[in-house]
């Protein structure tokens, strides 16, 4: 068992190249466990990419990905769908599944061949579902609920894997804010209650901002700066990687950093 705060993901020399164009270079990064991290930075800074790469969605081609000091190409499928859940970006699903099924598909690295679910996977994917508040759609088709609700079930299928960390790639960005601040109010509580670490790339700053212990700024495929939110929502570090004028002041409420955008250099 991980203890708090010891090293969950660390990241060496990570390269990836898509023909010729690179598009992460040379990324190293200590990820904690229970913490709530969030990536930021332009349109094509490597976000994405670099998710993809430590859930081993893409396989690293040069530097190492390790999970609990090991190399996550050691592990197997199974074996690595018990530590790392990943929530990608396009939730959209073309299949006529219920939203008990598509929660149940996070089970199935505990489920051997040939076997079906059991009472236990049933229970602990209600769970999920009830910390999701979707337990009431359990039987819809998947297709036939809104983004929010479709959101929050794939969310769940995540947790129902029971993983140490959780990746999601813009799991906000379609919603409207009522549904973006319902699920990282969710995400939050996770990381407090339940020992989850989240990792998390999002466009809007001030979200990532008031709702993640720690920011990793990107830009170009680099890691700009990381560090707490105060630390990166400011206004020098917006003008060189955004390429945008900004005023930076304490969220009265939070005591957050929060920003508002003044223009183009």
């Amino acid at each position: 068992m991980i203890k708090e705060k010891e090293t969950l993901i660390r990241i060496k020399k990570l390269d990836w190249h898509y023909s010729e164009n690179k598009v992460l270079d040379d990324i190293s990064l200590v990820l904690n466990n229970c913490g709530f991290y969030g990536i930021i930075g332009p349109n094509g800074s490597g976000k994405t990419t670099l998710l993809k790469n430590i859930s081993r969605s893409l396989i690293t081609k040069k530097g190492t990905v390790f999970f609990n000091e090991r190399d996550i190409t050691e592990y197997s499928n199974k074996e690595l769908a018990k530590k790392i859940s990943y929530v990608p970006q396009n939730t959209n699903l073309e299949f006529e599944f219920s939203v008990m099924d598509i929660v149940l598909m996070g089970r199935s690295p505990y489920v051997k061949r040939f076997q079906t679910e059991n009472s236990n996977d049933i229970d602990i994917a209600k769970k999920a579902m009830e910390i999701t508040n979707i337990w009431h759609l359990k039987e819809k088709n998947i297709g036939m609920i809104s983004g929010g609700e479709r959101q929050r079930a794939i969310i769940a299928r995540a947790l129902a894997q029971q993983t140490d960390i959780m990746l999601l790639d813009e799991p906000v960005s379609q919603l409207d804010i009522q549904h973006q601040i319902e699920i990282l109010e969710m995400l939050k509580k996770l990381t407090e209650e339940k020992k989850l670490t989240v990792v998390m790339s999002l466009h809007d700053l001030n979200l990532a901002a008031q709702y993640c212990d720690k920011l990793i700024l990107m830009d170009k495929g680099r890691i700009f700066k990381e560090g707490a939110p105060h630390e990166i929502i400011e206004e020098e570090n917006i003008q060189k990687v955004y390429g945008m004028k900004a005023f930076i002041m304490e969220n009265p409420h939070t005591r957050k950093p929060h920003l508002i955008p003044l223009g183009k250099l």
